[in-house]
């Protein structure tokens, strides 16, 4: 159950954020097995007042599932970082992305642990 927070210092329209949210799914299920209706994203925009780097970041949190290796997460981070690029080209070299693995008993996913049912 990937959670992915996206969060930029400017306004994106409702197109690119429907993009969004179609694209770092379909990343995600490329590189694992990870069912797409278990995947969550979120969008901030942040004011730039409020920050202090304006590149945008992502936060990818998710259980440790067995195809979800390095190679996996160097694919989908690849794909996710060219994304964000072409919005803000200039910012490409400052773009962050980070993944949190946790461990199956620290998630829970309607009411059971992960390591109480992976497959849900």
């Amino acid at each position: 159950m990937p959670i992915v927070h996206v969060t930029v210092t400017k306004k994106l329209t409702p197109e690119v954020k429907a993009d969004l949210m179609e694209f770092i799914p379909t990343q995600i299920c490329t590189s694992t097995s990870t069912l797409p209706k278990n995947i969550y994203v979120y969008i901030h925009e942040m004011e730039r007042e409020n920050v202090r780097k304006l590149a945008p970041t992502v936060l990818i949190d998710w259980t440790m599932m067995p195809d979800r290796v390095d190679a996996a997460k160097k694919v989908i981070m690849k794909g996710i970082h060219d994304k964000l690029a072409e919005l803000e080209p200039e910012l490409q070299d400052e773009i962050v992305i980070i993944f949190n693995d946790i461990p199956l008993a620290n998630a829970m996913l309607g009411g059971e642990t992960r390591s109480d049912n992976p497959d849900k």
